[in-house]
């Protein structure tokens, strides 16, 4: 009871003397705040722009998963392909977080309109998966259309690659390829639609084609060259891929994540992350040399105040508990309006993403088709960052109530 009654009249104590000065009080407080809510705002902002970016890599093309045989992602050669057994498809089937899959046939080859002539990536997909795991259908330019179930030598393009074949949609272009089985592969192919994905490398090299009809141009036979996967939820990726590889297993085959199939934008989140890293560093400081002052102005001023105190028979102990629990009760009230400010402002920007699909051309040269970004708060975001701001505001606050603690009381009561 003696302790409790201690403590209360500690916490009183220091409650007061929070408010005696009011204006400094409220500045270290609006430090506090600022920093908090900057600190959730700016992770949730690049936490969003991050699964943003993701969430339009994999859903133009990539998918969340792939399984080749193995050296194909190396090699990326026709070479490379597998007989995709009705064993493992019903496993693929079987997984409940899996949305889809589409299997698919990749080549590389040459195409010909007139006097032009560009290489070209020639993927054969089923028109009805296909449209279940990727969106490259929505992004079919108008006057044109995406494949459907039955179109035999009928093809889509990327937009700059027709622009450099002086190809519209209805003209017809040759392609030169190799089969599977070390044949020529040639085929007189009809543009139906063109597609402006926002991606660099898409508009100028991809032609999509159906999967039956690359299957007979390239020999495939029963052989695919890949199994593209989609997933309910993305971020399900490692947990479902870790458990594909443990349940078909990995002896022939690769089994890879986005993460393994998209190192240049990984590379790139990586570095803006660690970038980020570095100036919310400084925002924790800036934050915690705030209370630091606060504290160190505080225990100068009341240096006599402290010497009367000691002289009374208070203990250094209780002191420095007094001053420290000062910086506690501006430093939480602090952390609690600037989680609630930085939610709110996260939110805003969940419902409301900034867009800059103004910009789509000057982004494209980056190679990122990503122009909307929205915020993604999670839970914790708010977590460390009221932990970080409360153990570093803790630990500064140390060393101005430990000089108080410290403090002579004769030489104290002197100081005017």
């Amino acid at each position: 009871m003696k302790v409790l009654q201690k403590s209360y009249i500690e916490l009183m104590l220091a409650w007061r003397n929070v408010w005696k000065n009011r204006r400094r009080t409220v500045l270290t407080l609006l430090t506090v705040l600022v920093g908090c809510a900057m600190i959730i705002l700016m992770r949730a902002m690049q936490e969003g722009g991050y699964a943003q970016m993701i969430e339009d890599a994999v859903s133009t093309d990539t998918g969340d998963i792939q399984i080749h045989e193995k050296g194909f992602f190396d090699n990326e050669s026709i070479d490379y392909a597998f007989i995709p057994n009705a064993r493992m498809i019903r496993k693929l089937e079987s997984v409940r977080e899996i949305s889809a899959i589409s299997m698919r046939v990749h080549a590389a080859g040459l195409v010909s309109s007139g006097n032009s002539t560009e290489g070209a990536v020639i993927q054969g997909v089923d028109p009805v998966r296909e449209k279940k795991v990727t969106t490259m259908y929505k992004f079919i330019l108008k006057g044109g259309r995406y494949l459907e179930p039955g179109d035999g030598e009928k093809i889509i393009m990327g937009e700059t690659l027709a622009k450099n074949l002086s190809v519209k949609v209805g003209d017809t272009v040759v392609m030169l390829s190799q089969g599977f089985d070390g044949s020529i592969a040639a085929a007189k192919l009809s543009v139906v639609g063109l597609f402006r994905s926002g991606n660099p490398d898409y508009d100028h090299n991809l032609i999509i084609m159906p999967l039956e009809e690359a299957v007979g141009i390239f020999s495939m036979m029963d052989y695919v060259n890949s199994i593209v996967i989609r997933l309910r939820d993305v971020t399900h990726m490692e947990q479902v891929r870790d458990r594909l590889r443990r349940s078909i297993g990995t002896r022939d085959l690769e089994i890879m994540g986005y993460d393994q199939l998209m190192p240049g934008m990984m590379q790139y989140i990586l570095l803006d992350r660690t970038t980020g890293y570095i100036f919310y560093a400084v925002l924790f400081l800036v934050v915690a040399f705030g209370v630091l002052n606060t504290m160190q102005m505080s225990v100068y001023e009341r240096v006599r105040e402290f010497g009367i105190m000691m002289a009374v028979g208070t203990r250094p102990g209780q002191v420095r508990r007094m001053v420290q629990i000062e910086s506690m009760i501006i430093t939480l009230f602090g952390i609690v309006l600037g989680i609630l400010l930085g939610s709110g402002l996260s939110y805003y920007f969940t419902v409301h993403p900034l867009d800059y699909s103004s910009y789509a051309k000057e982004i494209e040269v980056w190679g990122l088709s990503t122009t909307v970004f929205p915020a993604r708060l999670d839970l914790s975001i708010i977590v460390w960052t009221a932990i970080l701001i409360f153990i570093l505001s803790y630990i500064f606050t140390f060393f101005p109530a430990r000089k108080a603690s410290r403090l002579n009381p004769v030489e104290a009561i002197r100081k005017l």
